[in-house]
């Protein structure tokens, strides 16, 4: 190859790579709109989300209950349903711009995600809603042991209280997905572990009140 062709080769390798990149300007200006577009929507939705659920109170609802803070830490609901709710909405629109900038691949992962954002959106009104029910199962318990002493009602109301919470902690990762086999055997062996202590309790700390309840029902059966 003598210098001219050298010189032709890397002129048209120059000029289609010029060529290509004048061709993509339009796609990528495009997908910087729609992107720019799907900022704006998704900021829209998500002011309209916040706005909605602070009319219709759901924070205070949820205060109520004491649901607004886990661990000492405050939790906005609002917030966190109006994030998701923004977040998709870019995507949705990032979808269609990635597709103009030909990054197939990147569009595929999306498309995934998208159809994923469906049970992180359950897994949410799940939380919340378990979590108020564990308060209010928490208060029931409380109330209905009040007779045996405050402190034994107090521990009553906090085992009511987790093992809601603990049930409902189950619902939420196997809404995602999460190893659902393993949740499986960890939700059989909680069962299994409560009935037994619960057996054991009862049969260590329950045998005089059990041995009188079977002597009472063998009169009754031989009268």
């Amino acid at each position: 190859m003598n210098l001219e062709s050298l010189y032709v080769s890397v002129s048209d390798a120059v000029l289609q790579s010029v060529v290509t990149f004048v061709e993509f300007i339009p796609s990528f200006i495009g997908g910087l709109i729609i992107l720019f577009v799907g900022l704006i929507v998704s900021g829209i939705f998500q002011r309209i989300i916040v706005s909605g659920l602070r009319v219709i109170k759901l924070e205070q609802f949820l205060a109520k209950y004491g649901v607004t803070k886990l661990e000492g830490k405050d939790i906005e609901w609002s917030e966190i349903i109006a994030q998701i709710v923004r977040w998709t909405v870019i995507i949705i629109f990032l979808v269609p711009a990635l597709q103009a900038w030909r990054l197939d691949a990147v569009t595929t992962v999306l498309n995934r995600v998208i159809l994923y954002i469906p049970n992180v959106i359950v897994a949410v009104i799940l939380a919340m809603i378990g979590l108020v029910f564990a308060r209010i199962g928490q208060r029931v318990a409380f109330n209905a042991a009040k007779g045996l002493g405050k402190h034994l009602a107090a521990t009553v109301g906090l085992v009511a209280q987790w093992s809601i919470t603990v049930f409902v902690a189950f619902l939420v990762l196997h809404q995602l997905g999460v190893a659902q086999e393993l949740l499986r055997i960890l939700f059989a062996g909680l069962v299994a572990m409560i009935a037994i202590a619960g057996g054991l309790a009862f049969g260590l700390g329950g045998q005089h009140t059990a041995k009188e309840l079977l002597e009472d029902l063998y009169k009754k059966f031989h009268k």
